[in-house]
């Protein structure tokens, strides 16, 4: 099995608790109202998934994203 790229949508994890800059922080406390972001478990069960998978299985990227994030 091979993974080309793992690209998570927005995910809540600490990370957001470091951001100064005043307009993402905007963004981010709007988006967090509009749509119920990724979990790091929701992140983590899908890698579960794709390393579960049957060797003869090529998955050349995997894009998750919260269903009320735009694409």
């Amino acid at each position: 099995m091979r993974v080309s790229a793992l690209e998570p949508g927005i995910v809540g994890t600490e990370l957001q608790h470091h951001v100064t800059d005043q307009g993402a922080l905007d963004w981010l406390a709007g988006s967090r109202e509009s749509m119920e972001w990724l979990t790091a478990r929701d992140v983590a069960e899908t890698v579960g998934f794709i390393a579960a998978l049957p060797p003869r299985v090529n998955l050349q990227q995997v894009t998750i994203m919260p269903t009320g994030q735009a694409g």
